[in-house]
């Protein structure tokens, strides 16, 4: 096999990603494929602890239930490039962008067209919920008590034992409020965005990126991740595009597709607003330790306002 081309995209703090053009003779002449490389970061990034490994069996158990992916390779000898990677196809489509409601691709679409992405959202994660759920050996596996100890513990590393006084008191909350009655684990994406889908002409989901946080737990964790996010980025830049659905919409769109009610959500979506601002408040250290401004301040933000507001 030859490389034939490679870039490195925008960078970011939680992977290292390379898209790479390589070549290789078969039967008939020469085969050549657009691929993605992606491993730990570089440096210091936003999780303690990278594991390609576990997003790949997550990718291989939801591509089982017939969830697309982008059919990704382990590789875990370290020798070839100094670390364990993942290498997968780059699937062509649509990719939305961060800011939802400013998406050049989403807005030209009609207001129906809009709903059917985000119909085919929920269907998707609704499938991934039907997944058989890997061991805990292989996919990181935490009931709510667990997961309010992950993030506890995150807190506190990803700040160099200095975390965001409102983010422990609201993680405080979210303890004392945990609900009584806790569903059956299933397995989680992790990080359920728009911008986290390669979306077809068609309007189908083509492949679901981006599993740096898939583990085994409340299904609530996923919509509320969704809805929490969504809800937040409408409060940030005051707009919603018609067809987009709001939290109610999300919900019955979900249920629909996944057979199954919805409890407690607004303690999961309290907690994904936790997590989400940790997440922010570790790129802003990240960012400040290698003398650049962070994209908001570390202590006082609006979503740290959004938080205060559901935990006080």
């Amino acid at each position: 096999m030859a490389i034939t081309g490679w870039e490195l995209p925008s960078s970011g703090y939680a992977s290292h990603t390379v898209l790479v053009e390589a070549g290789w003779p078969d039967g008939d002449g020469r085969t050549s494929r657009s691929l993605v490389l992606r491993t730990a970061p570089l440096g210091p990034g936003t999780f303690a602890d990278y594991d390609v490994a576990a997003q790949w069996r997550a990718q291989r158990a939801a591509a089982a239930a017939g969830v697309p992916v982008a059919d990704p390779v382990l590789e875990e000898d370290p020798s070839w490039i100094g670390r364990p990677f993942v290498v997968m196809e780059r699937i062509a489509g649509h990719l939305i962008g961060s800011v939802v409601p400013f998406d050049p691709w989403l807005a030209s679409l009609g207001e129906a067209d809009r709903t059917t992405v985000a119909t085919n959202l929920f269907v998707t994660l609704a499938r991934i919920h039907r997944a058989d759920r890997p061991g805990p050996g292989d996919v990181p596996h935490r009931d709510n008590g667990a997961e309010l100890d992950h993030w506890e513990a995150y807190l506190d590393w990803s700040t160099g034992g200095a975390p965001v006084p409102t983010l422990t008191a609201a993680l405080g909350w979210c303890r004392a409020h945990r609900p009584g009655d806790e569903p059956g684990p299933v397995l989680l994406w992790g990080d359920v965005r728009p911008e986290n889908l390669v979306v077809g002409d068609d309007l189908g989901v083509r492949a679901v990126l981006d599993w740096d946080m898939a583990s085994v737990g409340a299904p609530g964790h996923d919509l509320a991740w969704f809805t929490a996010l969504d809800a937040t980025m409408e409060h940030l830049v005051g707009r919603r595009l018609a067809g987009w659905p709001d939290r109610g919409a999300a919900v019955a769109l979900y249920q629909r597709a996944g057979g199954r009610t919805v409890a407690d959500l607004d303690w999961y979506e309290t907690l994904a607003l936790v997590r989400s601002a940790a997440l922010m408040t570790r790129i802003g250290v990240l960012r400040r330790d290698a003398g650049l401004q962070p994209l908001l301040p570390i202590d006082d933000n609006p979503v740290l306002d959004l938080v205060r507001r559901r935990t006080t």
